[in-house]
């Protein structure tokens, strides 16, 4: 499902005008969650999964060209785990 299949769906779903404000929608939910992450180290919610900030250490890289050892900056990523309730409705659609 492309982007814009998702959007026209939660358009559909929610009784929005156009697309655009389906988008919106969509965006102000991923500012929230960033904003949140960015003062905590997780969110949760209640069986659909957890955001959390990982820091990934900083890994030994070889330059192919100098064949010289550097390494890479540590760096934080986000991890998302599912949640019962929603790996159940997925594990439920497939069959």
């Amino acid at each position: 499902m492309t982007e814009k299949e998702f959007l026209i769906l939660y358009q559909k779903k929610r009784g929005f005008k156009n697309i655009h404000e389906a988008k919106e929608k969509i965006n102000l939910f991923w500012e929230a969650l960033f904003e949140a992450l960015e003062t905590n180290d997780s969110v949760s919610f209640r069986g659909w999964g957890i955001f959390e900030k990982k820091i990934v250490p900083a890994r030994r890289i070889m330059n192919i060209n100098t064949k010289k050892i550097q390494y890479s900056t540590p760096r934080k990523s986000i991890r998302f785990r599912t949640g019962s309730v929603l790996s159940n409705k997925i594990n439920i659609d497939e069959e």
